[in-house]
């Protein structure tokens, strides 16, 4: 389990590498001789994948823990960089998740929780990879709405960034970003759908602030397509929109773990 860690941590870090190399390089042709990231990014995935299913294993079924978690939806965020680089590879997102994915294997590593909770009922196994599903990607609309937020910024100012240039025009990122805001709002949804069903008593199980904040965050996120939809929000709104709900969405579920794990153990 160690050793699958330790490659998969190695091996999203030489992939954040060659896709740093390849966009600040001028002439991008002349590093097409690497070793594809795809591979290097299938052979990770493999490993961190491995990881995963073996603090499973060793838990006894499912380990809800915080960094065990948060290593399993940066699984999910590498994944989907993957498939969205391939879409796009001026605007490969792994720039980003790939290092933050390599960090998530760190801490699980070197901050194990205190007392990993387990899941009680196997019938919401579907509940947490659904709920997981949507925070990875909301987790990474948030990354595009900051990249977004800049890009329009430094357009509106006629001052783009030589870097910025490579990026792919200013519609096709806010089109990327109402996509990857509309598949984790259909996977929220089904997730506090399948969640609901097992709630028994919100205080008794510690689930009134993940509840009620995630609640809260399916509310922002909706209110924002339907803005999309009916008002033609773009820009600085969908940006503010998406980090507002996103936090929200954080506080629900990585802030509750944290409390829960950490301070109240």
């Amino acid at each position: 389990m160690a050793i699958a860690n330790a490659l998969a941590f190695l091996l999203y870090l030489c992939s954040s590498v060659i896709l740093i190399r390849r966009f600040v390089q001028k002439d991008p042709t002349s590093v097409n001789a690497s070793i594809p990231v795809g591979i290097l990014i299938i052979m990770a995935l493999l490993f961190h994948a491995t990881d995963i299913f073996f603090t499973m294993k060793n838990a006894g079924g499912w380990e809800l823990g915080l960094f065990t978690t948060f290593s399993l939806t940066t699984w999910l965020m590498a994944l989907i960089a993957l498939l969205i680089g391939m879409r796009l590879p001026n605007a490969h997102p792994g720039i980003i998740v790939y290092p933050l994915v390599a960090m998530s294997l760190m801490l699980k590593v070197e901050l194990p929780s205190p007392e990993p909770p387990s899941l009680a009922e196997p019938a919401l196994e579907w509940h947490v990879l659904l709920s997981l599903a949507a925070y990875s990607f909301f987790m990474l609309a948030a990354i595009q709405a900051i990249i977004l937020a800049i890009q329009e910024k430094q357009l509106h100012q006629r001052h783009i960034n030589g870097l910025l240039r490579k990026l792919p025009p200013l519609q096709t990122m806010e089109r990327a970003l109402f996509q990857l805001l509309t598949s984790g709002f259909i996977l929220l949804t089904l997730g506090l759908i399948t969640g609901l069903m097992f709630v028994d008593d919100l205080f008794a199980q510690h689930l009134v602030h993940k509840t009620v904040l995630s609640i809260i965050a399916w509310c922002v996120f909706a209110s924002l397509l339907w803005g999309r939809i009916r008002h033609g929000w773009r820009g600085q709104t969908a940006v503010k929109w998406t980090l507002a709900g996103f936090v929200v969405l954080l506080l629900a579920y990585m802030g509750s773990k944290f409390v829960l794990e950490y301070l109240m153990s």
